[in-house]
């Protein structure tokens, strides 16, 4: 299955995502005759998001066939949700994976929640809200990716595994083992080469336990480190409304199962789609300036004011969806 919407960085429209959905309808009518599926975008990069491209990564997750995405690019947004939703993600060394939401007022989606939430030490909050261009090394020593792959060898992979037949988890996992290779030793496909893999994520687990933004910011200002000042800033970057919006997400998200993650982001998306902030982010971006966030600053926010127990209640009293249609 390949996203083909280069101009757009393969980004998802209405009407890739009724192709998707119609696709993935008629896989789990041929389940007997399907092996596997390898999801990637044409030439590289995954893209977008969106409350429709929720829906359809919800079809991709609950359909019972192996699953490969190949993250040989850019992987953001709606793209990074669809990965995530494989048992196998291959990176290689063109490897970029983000989630940007914050960066334009919004929260994290596309059953990104679900996943997010359940990374080791913190590390998906992290991810979510310093808007982290993670590459290869980051994503393997983190667990969101499972197998470092060079660029120049998936073809020959794909080929492989389709003549295979290998079906099974297991027996794909063995396949894939064949062609996977040791990281480079020289720190180039890791986004902090300054700091360790586990230093990194000793920092990260210690300064992002905290259940609100200002007092994440706070530990990473007392930690001190340059990792950590620089974390700190990317944060600063972001909408305050959103990061606390994510950063309260993520923490229902874990208690969540995967279908009342997709459930409350879905409700999420009706309430935040006219949100200032939002508006400014896209704006912002289009026009190629900074956003101007309202509140302007964390410190003009405390948790009662934004994402707090209210605001998920309304939540919790919209009408439930129907992730099968």
């Amino acid at each position: 299955m390949t996203l083909n919407n280069p101009r757009f960085l393969n980004a998802a429209n209405p009407e890739m995502v009724e192709m998707i959905c119609s696709s993935l309808k008629e896989y789990e009518r041929n389940r007997a005759k399907i092996d596997m599926i390898f999801i990637r975008g044409a030439g590289g990069p995954f893209s977008a998001g969106g409350d429709l491209r929720v829906m359809a990564a919800g079809a991709l997750k609950t359909l019972k066939v192996p699953k490969i995405s190949l993250l040989d690019g850019l992987t953001v947004g709606y793209g990074a949700g669809l990965s995530f939703c494989s048992e196998f993600q291959i990176a290689t060394e063109n490897t970029v994976h983000m989630m940007p939401e914050s960066r334009i007022g919004h929260f994290c989606d596309g059953t990104s929640s679900y996943y997010l939430s359940r990374l080791t030490k913190n590390y998906g909050i992290y991810l979510a809200l310093c808007v982290e261009r993670s590459k290869a090394e980051d994503l393997i020593y983190s667990g969101v990716a499972t197998h470092f792959i060079p660029s120049n060898r998936l073809d020959a992979m794909v080929y492989h595994l389709t003549g295979s037949g290998a079906s099974s988890s297991a027996q794909i996992k063995q396949e894939l083992n064949k062609f996977a290779e040791r990281l480079p030793s020289t720190g180039r496909l890791s986004t902090t080469p300054g700091i360790s893999q586990s230093e990194k994520h000793a920092v990260v687990e210690h300064c992002f336990k905290y259940n609100t933004v200002g007092e994440i910011l706070d530990s990473l200002d007392e930690e001190g480190s340059r990792f950590s000042l620089a974390a700190k800033d990317k944060i600063l970057q972001g909408s305050p409304s959103a990061a606390k919006l994510t950063l309260e997400l993520l923490r229902r998200a874990s208690q969540l199962s995967f279908k009342d993650c997709v459930l409350l982001e879905r409700k999420l998306w009706t309430l935040e789609i006219g949100s200032h902030d939002l508006a400014e982010g896209c704006i912002s971006k289009l026009n190629k300036r900074l956003p101007v966030w309202y509140p302007i600053s964390h410190s003009e926010l405390s948790f009662k004011a934004d994402a707090n127990p209210q605001y998920f209640d309304v939540v919790d009293s919209l009408p439930e969806l129907n992730l099968a249609s």
